[in-house]
């Protein structure tokens, strides 16, 4: 048996707000920064990226495709009538071009310059049925983000309502960026099925592509292999995933749906008579204050599910109500069967990340991810101390130390679980908040 990083969902230039300079070199080159060995291919269904991948990819001995040393799955994302986004992986390029024929009655952009993701009106177990006929396997994607999303509020509590008879066939979930083992092993639901954490990536990025990852131990890097590992058959399993700290992806805590204001709680000595009276607006928040915190939010969150909650800044603005939505960890607690994570046998551990691009930018006091200053320093600790998740998991805090001090203290304490987050929601990313920052 041997171990693979694979990180199994990833988009194409095919697909809206995508790099339009990702493509297999750049890919490739991120993956040797990260560490990964197996990475999807991305909008396998659309015809230019299909036509792209077929070209360049090689089948190995052992059926994995293979370019340059990464090896790749065949994989897209689908979404159903229901708006719900599906995670698909297929075997070969065979299976391709009958999954194009099968769906292209259903579908009026699946063969679009643009439709690397397409939209399939299909029930959900209808499609379930139609990929794992020809051989493909399929589960949620982000499963809990509040768009899109099979667990969103207002849309499924349980596998089984979505699936109905086809829920046998649906052996994996993807968590997304904002949810963990932790908080999605709250729902007895999920307690069969494995948990993939991919990164999703619109870009080559080293801060988008592998973001999340899963660590998988196979006996090769094919369809089949993976196949086993994640239905946990004949010893193939998924050993660890990895991903963002839930608090850093975008969708962790309430926010408007307008304005995306996060919704934050504070305590206060005094008494309040209501907490949706007492509260402050910033740019960015809207800061609530109860002396009872715990009552408070619970009082909140379920006011928000039931689609009763306007957001006090658009109304004080605009005069108009727009809705406050729940984020992925209240839309948990609203539907979740444990008040804490049961952890079924099979369950791997879950690292909570931060990537090393954001560690290096807090050192440095540096507010883009994107500045030369932060890359530069990227790829130089990369080019001494090897790939990014090496460093943030497996390389010895003495080895980090040597190489730069404060950036070992940030991955020593994000390995003890001691760092500090404001949480993400709205569609803005949560960030890390440390003393060396002061």
């Amino acid at each position: 048996m041997q171990i693979f990083n694979a990180d199994l969902h990833i988009h194409s230039p095919h697909s809206i707000a995508v790099s339009q300079s990702l493509n297999l070199d750049t890919m490739v080159a991120t993956c040797k920064q990260k560490g990964l060995q197996i990475l999807g291919t991305g909008d396998i269904l659309q015809p230019e990226w299909l036509k792209y991948m077929q070209h360049n990819l090689q089948k190995t001995p052992e059926g994995a495709y293979q370019y340059d040393d990464i090896f790749f799955i065949l994989q897209t994302e689908i979404e159903d009538m229901e708006n719900i986004h599906h995670v698909v992986l297929l075997p070969d390029f065979q299976s391709v071009i009958k999954a194009q024929k099968k769906l292209r009655n259903h579908s009026k952009n699946l063969f679009n310059e643009w439709g690397g993701r397409p939209r399939v009106n299909l029930a959900p177990a209808e499609l379930v049925d139609e990929i794992t006929d020809i051989g493909g396997i399929i589960g949620p994607a982000h499963a809990f983000t509040p768009f899109k999303a099979i667990f969103r509020q207002n849309q499924y509590s349980n596998l089984e309502d979505c699936y109905h008879h086809a829920l046998k066939k649906v052996s994996f979930i993807e968590l997304g960026l904002s949810a963990n083992t932790d908080l999605a092993d709250r729902l007895e639901c999920l307690k069969d099925v494995s948990f993939l954490s991919n990164s999703d990536a619109h870009s080559q990025s080293p801060r988008s592509l592998g973001r999340e990852f899963n660590r998988i131990e196979i006996d090769n890097p094919s369809f089949e292999e993976i196949e086993s590992a994640l239905r946990r058959k004949d010893s193939r399993r998924i050993i660890l995933n990895v991903g963002l700290h839930p608090k850093l992806g975008k969708y962790y805590n309430m926010f408007c749906y307008k304005c995306r204001r996060r919704i934050i709680f504070k305590k206060i000595n005094e008494s309040t008579t209501s907490i949706f009276n007492k509260y402050r607006i910033t740019p960015q928040f809207v800061e609530y204050y109860s002396k009872d915190l715990e009552r408070a939010r619970k009082e909140f969150i379920n006011t928000v599910a039931k689609g009763k909650m306007i957001c006090p800044a658009c109304k004080e603005k605009t005069s108009k109500n727009f809705k406050i939505k729940l984020g992925v960890y209240e839309r948990i607690e609203t539907i979740s069967s444990y008040n804490k994570a049961q952890h079924p046998n099979h369950r791997p551990p879950y690292i909570n990340a931060i990537p090393l691009i954001d560690i290096i930018r807090s050192v440095k006091n540096v507010k883009s991810s994107t500045s030369k200053t932060v890359l530069n320093a990227y790829e130089k600790m990369i080019s001494q101390l090897g790939p990014e998740y090496e460093i943030l998991i497996d390389l010895s805090l003495n080895k980090i130390n040597n190489y730069d001090k404060k950036i070992g203290e940030i991955i020593e304490a994000m390995r003890n679980d001691q760092i500090i987050y404001t949480p993400g929601g709205g569609g803005k990313y949560g960030s890390i908040k440390l003393d060396l920052d002061i």
